[in-house]
Parts: structure tokens; sequence; C-alpha cells
């Protein structure tokens, strides 16, 4: 058997030879520069999670506006969906008149109320707040929970309180699949809308435009530079105006304005009295007793001093949307004995329900939870403000496309 020459060998594949020698020797570099690398950030396995750290940032980065799209198109059909039905508004005005009734003179104040497709939750706030034992339709954690809960067929109808202001409810956003109302007739009659620039102007202007719809004519007085497209007088004489008007029918008017007016008057700055005669819409830090609706750029919207954190992205949208369907505010006083008054706003309901075809907003989209939708733990309230609990830190848990579960209210960043 002949031997191969291994010169010959080397010489016929020299070519390849000097290929994969060159291959290796780049290989050998890379990884002497990887080595060097690594062991300046602390050794391989702190590199490692160094380089997962930065994949996470910019999978993040790259996804951060596809799930802001997602998210702002699931508030918009949320809202759209809750808002353009007048039963979702008397249900959630039905709810706070009940849990008033509920709490007594002397216990817990209804500030907001989340309303979904069959259940209805009214957070409240104050020192003392009793368990609804007495009312059948309400449920509640334990002794000391903050919120109230009920099926919306079970509330009774509205009976207004001739020693309370009805309510005058807003749509402030959605949490979790829930539409978030807030009652601007308790509480200081400043409302503040504060953060980010343009997109505390857009709450601004939506909470304006439904005062301006839902509260009788002339009650609402907007002035100067709210709008780009409408010309109010400017704030000190929209002021005298409104204060001129007085409360009408049990509610007070409201001053829609973009600045304070110079000088404050004494009404806004002395503590909130139980029936005020003026309520201010100010877009901006306010002074004196205020309550502040603090807006992000990504559009969350907190009620500081509260639990409460809603999802405002799409709320101008939304009622830009449904605002010809928005009902007024029913009137507190209709006239006759109670039992009259519960007749009326019970055929009123039904007329609603009639118009619906018995159909609930968002009943498919929002599904009925077994438990009441807020889970808080409340916390003791300052001396200066009784009527709001202290803000509570709770993460809240991501929102499954189609899917409503329980909402969890913090003032924290998700």
């Amino acid at each position: 058997m002949r031997s191969a020459d291994p010169l010959e060998f080397l010489s016929r594949h020299r070519e390849t030879i000097f290929r994969i020698l060159g291959i290796v020797a780049v290989l050998l570099v890379i990884f002497l520069i990887i080595r060097a690398v690594a062991m300046r950030m602390g050794g391989w396995k702190a590199a490692r999670d160094r380089v997962r750290r930065e994949c996470a940032i910019t999978a993040h980065a790259f996804a951060a506006p596809v799930r802001s799209w997602l998210r702002y198109r699931r508030s918009l059909r949320v809202l759209v969906h809750g808002l353009r039905a007048p039963a979702t508004w008397r249900d959630a005005e039905r709810a706070l008149a009940a849990a008033r009734q509920a709490a007594g003179p002397e216990g817990a104040r209804p500030y907001a109320v989340l309303v979904a497709g069959h259940t209805v939750t009214v957070l409240l706030a104050g020192r003392r707040i009793p368990p609804p034992g007495a009312d059948p339709w309400w449920v509640a954690d334990d002794d000391e929970t903050d919120h109230w809960s009920a099926e919306r067929a079970d509330l009774p109808p509205v009976v207004p309180v001739p020693d309370q202001e009805y309510p005058v409810l807003v749509a402030v956003g959605e949490v979790g699949g829930w539409c978030a109302f807030l009652d601007l007739a308790v509480g200081p009659p400043m409302v503040c809308v504060d953060g980010e620039r343009r997109a505390a102007t857009a709450l601004h202007q939506a909470v304006a435009a439904q005062l301006d719809v839902r509260l009788p004519k002339d009650t609402v007085v907007v002035a100067e530079g709210v709008h780009r497209a409408f010309e109010g007088p400017p704030i000190r004489t929209a002021y005298r105006a409104a204060a001129r008007l007085g409360p009408r029918s049990g509610l007070a008017p409201f001053l829609v304005g973009a600045e304070l007016p110079a000088p404050m008057p004494p009404e806004l700055v002395a503590p909130p009295a139980e029936f005020p005669g003026l309520r201010l819409l100010l877009l901006g830090e306010g002074r004196g007793y205020t309550r502040t609706l603090l807006n992000d750029r990504t559009g969350q919207i907190q009620l500081v001093g509260t639990p409460l954190v809603a999802e405002g992205n799409a709320l101008s949208r939304a009622i830009a949307r449904v605002l010809p369907l928005i009902p007024p505010v029913l009137p507190p006083d209709l006239g006759g004995d109670a039992s009259s008054t519960a007749r009326v706003f019970a055929e009123l309901d039904d007329e609603l329900d009639a118009e619906l075809d018995g159909e609930l907003p968002g009943e498919d989209a929002v599904r009925r939870p077994a438990a009441p939708p807020v889970a808080l733990v409340p916390g003791p309230p300052s001396p200066e403000r009784e009527d709001e609990p202290e803000p509570v830190s709770a993460p809240r848990a991501d929102v499954d496309e189609g899917e409503a579960p329980v909402p969890s209210l913090s003032p924290g960043r998700p």
C-alpha cells in the first residue's frame, strides 16, 4: 500500500487549510474581545445578566407603541359602549344616591362610581364607613372597607334627599373595563385639572363638555382660554356672571376657566360649605381647598388623595363620539312625596331600558365579577380633608383583550 506524501497533501489542500486557519483565528480574536468585556463587567454571570436586561429593554421599547395603541383602542371601546347608554349614567346616579342613604348623614361620603355590564361599585371617603348591613343590595368585604358593590338590577329607584346636593357625575376614564365617574357635587368647590399640559388640557375640555351637556341651561359659564374655538369672556367677567346665577333647583353653577380670578373670590378660598354657591373647574394648579385630577403623558388620571387611577387616554375621543347621547342631570326636586318621586324615576329607568332593548352596554366585553371589584386597604385620612382617604399603593394587573377582570386602583403607575 502506497503511503501519501504529507507535503503533496498540504500543497494540494493549501487554500482550504489557510481558510480554516483564518476562521479559527478570527473566532479566537472575537472570543478574547468578548472575554475582556465580560471581565470588565464583573464576570460571565454579570455580563449575561446585563445582556439579558438590555435585550428586554430593547424589546419593550419596540413593543411599547403597539401596547399603547391596543390599550387606547380597548379604552375607547369600553368608554363608547358604556357612555352612549343612558342607563349607565342613571345606574351610577342611583348607586350614588343609594350609597348616601345607606351611609347616613354622619357616615362616609361617596365620591366616585365604577360601572360595568352588571355591577356597580361606589367608592367612599370619610373617617367612619359603616357596613351596609341594612340594605341587602350592597356587598362589602368587611367593616372597614371603603367601597360598596351591588348588582345594577338590584339598585333601588332614585329618591332625592332634600338636604343633600344631587350627584353631578362626569366620566373620567375607565378602570379595567369599568367606566369611572366622579361626582363634582361633593368635596371642595375648586376642582383642578393638572399634570402634563396637553393631556390636562384634553381632560379639562372633556369634563367641561360633559358639564355643559348635563347641567341645565345657563348653569355653566365658560371663560376664555378653555378652547381655542370658543371665545369666552375674561375670567373675572365670567366669574361675575356665574356668581349672579346662584344655585338652581339645588344645583350649584359651574365656572370653567383656564386661570384663577384675580383677586381670588372669598367663596373659593374659604373652607368648603355644605352647599357652595359656586363651583370652579380650573385648568392648572389651584389654591386653598381643592380637588386635583392629575394627568400624565400616558393618559393615566389620578384623583389625588384617593386610590382612584383611571385610563383616560381615550376619554376625549369617546366624549366627542357620545356627547349628543349623554343624558342630562335629573332634577333633584320633582315635586310630590317620596313615593311619587320614586315612581317617576322608576318609569324613566323603564323607558331607558326599553330604548336599549334590554341590553346593557358592554355585556359581551365585561364579565360578571364574583367579588367586589375593588381591593383597597383604607388608610387614616388627614385631619384637614376628612372626605378623602389616603392613597394606597397596589400594583395594577394587566388586562387581557375582551375581558374585564376585577379592577385594581392605585395612585402609582403600573
